[in-house]
């Protein structure tokens, strides 16, 4: 599996996919609107859409297959879309600093005993 895709990353293909997305549409728009009655202007406007749905189908491609990498991440890596700014971080070690110390409390207390405690209580 290849290396997973940092946030600027995805946020970049991300807006490079629906800019595509949009500017492929609008140029369907503006080929179908001209109103133009001879054989070669009307070749030219099919031509024109053939190219543009392709790409249009493509761009769309692209998005599903970002959406598929994302999944992949979430389910089998570490996806870090929004990071952790300093007060996340100071939150978390926090936390973990409270937590060792109820364990350390728990375990000098006797509360729990970690090896063939007695099951019937004190």
């Amino acid at each position: 599996m290849e290396s997973q895709p940092s946030s600027k990353a995805l946020h970049n293909r991300i807006n490079t996919s629906i800019s595509q997305l949009l500017q492929r549409y609008e140029n369907i728009m503006a080929t179908a609107t001209a109103e133009n009655t001879s054989h070669t202007s009307t070749a030219i406007e099919t031509f024109q859409l053939d190219v543009e749905s392709t790409a249009l189908v493509r761009a769309a491609e692209d998005i599903l297959a970002l959406t598929r990498t994302m999944k992949e991440a979430w389910l089998f890596g570490k996806l870090d879309t929004l990071g952790e700014d300093e007060a996340d971080v100071k939150r978390r070690e926090e936390l973990e600093r409270n937590a060792v110390a109820i364990q350390k409390a728990i375990a000098d207390s006797g509360v729990l005993k970690p090896e063939g405690g007695d099951s019937a209580g004190q």
